[in-house]
Order: structure tokens, then C-alpha cells, then sequence
């Protein structure tokens, strides 16, 4: 983003649309339109025409169990006490899980070349690193995994060994996210996660002497008592570090679905312009220190791949954010995973214990949706407004076999008001994001598009069941 300073004019418009609660479009069509009539039967024949497309597939893990639980999670988890772990420790039923997904996925798959592995969670590293072997043994044989596979997992600082470390690169993984998510004590305590700055520093030490080739920080604001000052002093420490990539999360608040969201007082949580203030330091500060901006909250320094996907337009958003790979379909195994074909979303269920029974005779498909070609249109343009900050009409056009302004004319129309408010452009053969208010309200943008989502919701705003604020 070329400024990251707002005039007063500018913070107005920018007030005018911040309070809306609007979906971040890590999925089109959004996760609350899919449907739980869409089964295991369903799923299956979605699969059974990816399977003969053999298109290149991303593999998703989900691992669901943390020690601790931190306040600002939204993430499907499953808290396990050392002591309740030790009693009976839910990675050996979780793992003769996966072992039946993965049988039953490579019915279908065999073949299908894997480009990507990503194991998430929870907390990945809660299993030892004799369960993480088991685990990438189960993969291996179930999956024909690339040797040149991008191959990532999310771990825990507070709980990580170098023990794990050395078994993950021994395994073949490559790259290394972190939960950070602030610096500053006062915070942690407030969040339930204290993990001082040399717990972190020791395990980005270890990984760089291992060989992982990219470490990713993952940031939030908009927690309890952070304030720009204390938001510096994370920043200063963030580069300090010197991650290869960055995701900067906006704190998404909705304590009557995630009712341990209400340990939070409304009153700790920054206020007005504090957000976005946090927002636009964090920008300028990782800028300055030669990241580049991708998407809507991901930096990444020049040489990393997420870089390069941006510059070569191989940039995809996904469930796990920015990623590098387009035209994968994602496999998810574990409960609450999510598939994401070409054709179709299918969510296992959530919960291990009903996870485990499911697979007993089938998937354990809890909801899906089966993609409409209106679905894909608006699904691709998605992509490059989010990815690109442009939706190239003629690239609509030639793809689907549309004439864009026709096909879009309601929604041009909507945006209208938006380029009196130099949000967006509309040029003869593109829609373009104008910096700095374009970017920062992208989702506002992409509101106009979303078919499921009432044509006013982008003035009204929507139930924060289905979404979080901008920002």
C-alpha cells in the first residue's frame, strides 16, 4: 500500500463502513450458506469427478488439541490438560482416525499428485513427535506427496521441542507457522497466552539451524489493552525476528458464539480509531522493513513464495489465508476439516468423538455445498479482487463465457457510490482497488458481489453470526 497515513475526509468514509459485519471471503460461496442436506453421499460424487480430473491436490490436517485454551480463538479445538493426557491422550484415537480418512480418500486419489501438505489445528506439536512420524507414515501411503511438495505446519512456541523440530525437517517439512499474536505481557495474561519474546526467539533459532526454509508469525489487534505504543513495541520485536511471512489478523469478537470471548470487557478492547490506527502502523512499519503487502492481512519479504505466487498470479486465498497454489483442490482430514474441491465444499463434522464414528462406514461429512456456475464466476473474481486488488473483466469473460457488464450490471451500478468515495475505479476492462481506503475496505467491496448476502448489506451491515467486522 503506497500510504498508510489518513486524512480526515478519508477516516470519515472510512467510519461510515467499519462497523459492518462482513464475511472475509476465506471461502465463496461463505461457510453459513453451505448446506446440511449436502451429505457423505454428496461428497462422494463431488470427489469421484475431481478424482478424474486428477487435479493437483493441497492436504489439510486438522489437529484439535491444545493444553490451553487462549481467549481470542475461533479455531475447532479440543482443550487437553497435561494431566488429562497423561490419564489417556486423545492423539493415538485421533491418528487410527486419520489412517481411515486417508484409506478412504485414496480410493479415490490414487494418483492425484499432492503440491502442498499443511497440518493445522489446534495445535499441531501437541502430538509427539513419534504420533507427528506415525502421522506423515499414514500420508505418505495414502497420498502420492511431491518431492518437492510445499509442506507446512502450525506450531505452538510454548510446547514446542526441538525434538519436534528435528523430526518435522527429517520429515520433509519445509515450513514453520507460529501463533504470536502479541509481545506484550499485559496482553498475553489478558488472552491466556504468555509465551515471553525468548520463548519465541529460541524456537525461530532452532528452526533456522534445521533448515526451514520460511517462518510465518501469526499477529492480531484489536486485543485487550493493546494501544499503539505497546503495538510498536511488537512490531520492533516481530522484526527483530525477521519471519519470511506475516499474517496481521483483525481480532474478530462474538462472545455469543465463542462464549469464552466473554473474559473480554468491552471497555479493554481498543475503541474509535485505535483499530485502524493499529492496522496502518503495522502496515508502514512492515513496508518499511521491506515486506511486501499481500491480500488483506499477509506480508511477505520479496524472496519468499508468497511473493513470488502475487507477482506470478498464482495467488490463492483459502481457509488457511494466502496461500501460493491456484488451482488445487484441498483434501481435509480430521474433524472439523474442510474439502474444498472445484465443484464443492464438504466440512467434517466437529466434534473427535462423532468425527470417529462417522468414519466408521463413510465420510464424516457434517455440511457441503455443491458450486453453481454463478457460484465459480463469483468465486474467481473473488480471488483477484482479495489476491490482486483488480478484477480483470476480460480474464471473467474468456473463462465463463460471459459479457461482463452485463452480466454484472446491478452490481456496477452498487459500486457507484464507491467511486465518489475513491474506493474503487471502474475502468473499461477492470475494477480496481484504490489505496489507501480501497484496500483497507476491500471486504466492503466484495460485499457488492456476494450473492448470498442481501444486495443493502454492505449500507446495513449482517448478524455477526455470519461474519466479523471490517478492518
Amino acid at each position: 500500500m503506497n500510504r498508510t497515513r489518513l486524512n480526515s475526509a478519508e477516516r470519515a468514509v472510512y467510519r461510515r463502513y467499519a462497523n459492518l459485519a462482513l464475511p472475509r471471503h476465506t471461502s465463496y460461496p461463505i461457510a453459513p450458506a453451505w448446506r446440511e442436506d449436502y451429505n457423505a453421499d454428496d461428497f462422494r460424487t463431488d470427489l469421484s469427478e475431481s478424482a478424474q480430473r486428477r487435479r493437483p491436490l493441497s492436504l489439510y490436517v486438522h489437529i484439535p488439541f491444545c493444553e490451553r485454551l487462549c481467549y481470542y480463538c475461533a479455531c475447532t479445538k479440543e482443550i487437553v490438560s497435561p494431566a488429562k493426557r497423561r490419564a489417556n491422550d486423545p492423539g493415538e484415537s485421533f491418528l487410527e482416525g486419520i489412517e481411515r480418512e486417508a484409506e478412504r480418500f485414496g480410493e479415490f486419489l490414487t494418483g492425484s499428485r499432492v503440491e502442498q501438505v499443511h497440518l493445522g489445528g489446534g495445535s499441531p506439536t501437541f502430538l509427539r513427535p513419534d504420533q507427528l512420524q506415525r502421522l506423515w507414515r499414514v500420508l505418505t501411503t495414502h497420498f502420492a506427496i511431491a518431492p518437492d511438495a510445499e509442506v507446512a505446519v502450525e506450531i505452538d512456541p510454548r510446547i514446542t521441542t526441538r525434538e519436534h523440530l528435528t523430526t518435522l525437517r527429517e520429515l520433509g517439512f519445509n515450513r514453520l507457522s507460529m501463533g504470536i499474536q502479541d509481545f506484550t505481557a499485559k496482553v498475553q495474561q489478558a488472552v491466556n497466552r504468555i509465551q515471553p519474546f525468548e520463548v519465541v526467539e529460541r524456537v525461530v533459532a532452532w528452526s533456522r539451524e534445521l533448515g526451514f526454509s520460511s517462518i510465518n508469525f501469526d499477529l492480531i489487534y484489536g486485543l485487550p489493552f493493546q494501544t499503539l505504543e505497546s503495538m510498536a513495541e511488537t512490531l520492533d520485536y516481530t522484526i527483530a525476528l525477521s519471519p519470511d511471512r506475516i499474517a496481521f489478523y483483525r481480532l474478530a469478537v462474538i462472545p455469543e458464539i465463542f462464549r469464552w470471548q466473554n473474559v473480554f470487557h468491552p471497555d479493554d478492547l481498543p475503541g474509535g480509531d485505535l483499530p485502524l490506527d493499529l492496522n496502518l502502523l503495522a502496515i508502514r512499519r512492515f513496508q518499511e522493513a521491506g515486506y511486501e503487502f499481500i491480500g488483506l492481512d499477509h506480508f511477505a519479504k520479496p524472496t519468499e513464495a508468497l511473493a513470488h505466487a502475487r507477482r506470478g498470479h498464482t495467488l490463492h486465498r483459502n481457509f488457511q489465508g494466502m496461500t501460493t497454489g491456484k488451482e488445487l483442490d484441498i483434501i481435509g482430514l480430521g474433524p472439523s476439516a474442510i474439502s474444498q474441491l472445484n465443484s464443492a465444499f464438504a466440512q467434517n463434522v466437529k466434534n473427535t468423538t462423532d468425527w470417529l464414528k462417522g468414519l466408521e462406514n463413510a465420510f464424516a461429512t457434517e455440511r457441503g455445498l455443491r458450486l453453481s456456475p454463478d457460484d465459480r464466476i463469483r468465486r474467481e473474481l473473488m480471488q483477484q479482487l482479495y489476491g490482486h486488488g483488480i478484477i480483470r473483466k476480460t480474464h471473467i469473460e474468456r473463462r465463463f463465457g460471459i459479457d461482463f457488464d452485463d452480466y454484472f450490471a446491478d452490481e456496477l451500478e452498487r459500486l457507484r457510490s464507491f467511486v465518489r468515495e475513491r474506493l474503487v475505479t471502474l475502468e473499461s476492462d477492470a475494477i480496481r482497488l484504490i489505496d489507501p481506503l480501497g484496500r483497507l475496505l476491500v471486504r466492503v467491496v466484495a460485499a457488492v458481489f456476494d450473492a448470498y448476502l442481501p444486495a443493502t448489506a454492505f449500507r446495513t451491515g449482517l448478524s455477526p453470526h455470519l461474519s466479523s467486522k471490517v478492518g
